[in-house]
């Protein structure tokens, strides 16, 4: 029997989501270290789009998104998942831990959690994925963001898309050095 994905324990019901895939020669492993901290720099488009959106752009790595806009980490399943999450109004609201994002419930917010999720397909063979789900907590929040997410889903997606490519060229970059 399959555990249950982390993303499923921390927001199994949401109101918008969205999903994408790639796989990816080389190891899960390597490819789950690439996943943890992600190079977004390596993208122009990802650099302009956010600081369209008035994102900060200094560390463009993963870990510098989690601690510049106060994203959290939440949860990890080596070498299957990592989960990241926050909570927002018309901000990100910072939360000291994954208790406060489960249990934080406050109608005017929106609950937030984006994963990578990677599965062997065959040894040096992986799929990645990544899934964000957002869920409004009340009627009015789903109104107002169901018209920003319309607007934002394709920016989104491109941003997410590119992301699993820089993640792909990475991992198989580390993969080929081995053979160097």
């Amino acid at each position: 029997m399959s555990e249950t994905a982390l993303i499923d324990r921390y927001l199994p019901e949401y109101t918008f989501s969205e999903y994408h895939e790639i796989v990816v020669n080389s190891p899960i492993e390597e490819v789950y270290e690439v996943t943890k901290n992600v190079d977004l720099s390596k993208s122009t488009l990802i650099v302009a789009l956010f600081k369209l959106r008035g994102l900060p752009t200094r560390r463009m790595n993963l870990q510098g998104l989690i601690d510049d806009i106060g994203l959290s980490r939440l949860a990890e399943n080596y070498p299957m998942e990592h989960l990241i999450g926050f909570l927002a109004t018309n901000h990100v609201v910072p939360i000291a831990d994954a208790k406060e994002f489960l249990a934080h419930s406050l109608s005017t917010k929106v609950k937030v959690a984006l994963n990578f999720s990677l599965s062997e397909i065959s040894p040096g063979l992986t799929k990645v994925t990544t899934e964000t789900r957002i869920l409004c907590l009340s009627k009015v929040t789903r109104r107002i963001f169901k018209t920003y997410w319309l607007v934002l889903k394709p920016f989104s997606s491109m941003i997410r898309k590119r992301m699993l490519k820089i993640v792909k060229r990475q991992a198989e970059l580390i993969g080929w050095n081995c053979y160097l």
